[in-house]
């Protein structure tokens, strides 16, 4: 019987990929036996947060959550580790585009907003993956009652395949899971234009904070701008804290069902009692007449109007994809246990 494996893992950077507020995140090949080789993505905390404790505990925190998600519509993270450079988490790479990354193209380049099919389509994806992350249980049979808290354009990914991911639950709470962040009751964690009124005032939350957020995003969709958008950050708090939503933005001929569930998501009334409720009406509208969009939809879609996606040679002359950054690889020592 087969007890452990002790082995070496071994990635290659390649490229550079994309920097946020709280780290890097590169694409890499993971080496193996005989020539093996997979394409991963590699995240790790910037410098400046490297050795910040309440940043180190986020970053594992999010590797230990998100591991345990296992779905079609959330980004697969295979490893967290650690080398003389820090901490990273090796996960999923997703080639595509980010749903902010697609709509500042349609804004830019093609002056119209995504269509209302393949927005509610997309969202819907969306709250399937949150619904299912809500509804995990930990090894004893708790609900970990896990929040996201940071639903945003960014953090959703979409496949040149057209499958929408969620990403990122680098702050994501569940409540059996102990963490310095519980004590840090002096910083708002989320992006202010897609927060909750709760949230902006860092009440306990639930899972209506992550329908305000996706109800901000399927706005953003179809208006092409954030549902409050001001450059003071003191102002976009108060404005977070009073739940104000900028209405006027949205196209004049929106059908009413969709805006009223835009008001239904966006009200800091609990109007759904489960985020798989959302997803249902959302499925619902979509498939109204018997047949909607599909991931097929959703890539068709891509190939028309981003189709640099899909010429290798263009998206590496293109401006907005970084360029290759000096090779280095990653080692680590990896363990494997299986239970008799």
């Amino acid at each position: 019987m087969l007890r452990s494996i002790i082995d070496q893992s071994q990635y290659e950077i390649t490229r550079l990929i994309a920097t946020g507020g709280m780290g890097e995140v590169y694409e890499a090949k993971q080496l193996g036996f005989n020539g093996f080789q997979k394409k991963v993505a590699i995240k790790t905390l910037l410098e400046e947060h490297a050795k910040n404790d309440l940043f180190i505990e986020m970053f594992i925190q999010e590797a230990k959550l998100a591991a345990t998600l296992i779905h079609e519509n959330i980004i697969q993270i295979y490893q967290l580790g650690y080398t003389n450079e820090g901490y990273y988490i090796v996960m999923e790479y997703v080639e595509g585009v980010s749903l902010h990354g697609l709509l500042e193209h349609l804004k830019r380049f093609k002056k119209e907003m995504l269509p209302t099919n393949l927005a509610v389509f997309l969202c819907s994806k969306i709250a399937r993956a949150l619904a299912y992350a809500h509804s995990r249980e930990d090894d004893f049979g708790r609900l970990l009652n896990v929040i996201h808290r940071d639903v945003c354009p960014n953090n959703i990914m979409i496949t040149v395949e057209g499958q929408p991911k969620l990403a990122d639950f680098g702050i994501a709470r569940a409540q059996n899971i102990g963490s310095i962040m519980d004590k840090s009751t002096s910083k708002i964690f989320g992006k202010l234009p897609y927060m909750s009124p709760s949230q902006a005032k860092m009440k306990e939350l639930d899972f209506h904070a992550d329908i305000f957020g996706l109800g901000a995003v399927l706005f953003e969709c179809l208006s092409g701008e954030p549902i409050r958008k001001v450059d003071s950050l003191e102002t976009l708090l108060k404005m977070a804290e009073n739940g104000e939503v900028d209405w006027s933005l949205l196209p004049e001929d929106l059908k009413p069902e969709i805006k009223n569930l835009l008001k239904n998501m966006l009200s800091d009334k609990k109007v759904y009692p489960d985020i798989d409720s959302l997803a249902q009406e959302l499925e619902m509208y979509i498939y109204r007449d018997g047949y909607g969009p599909t991931i097929k939809s959703m890539q068709k879609y891509l190939q028309k109007e981003m189709s640099i996606l899909y010429n290798r040679n263009k998206m590496a002359e293109s401006s907005t994809i970084r360029k290759p950054t000096e090779m280095k690889k990653i080692q680590n020592m990896a363990t494997l246990i299986i239970d008799q």
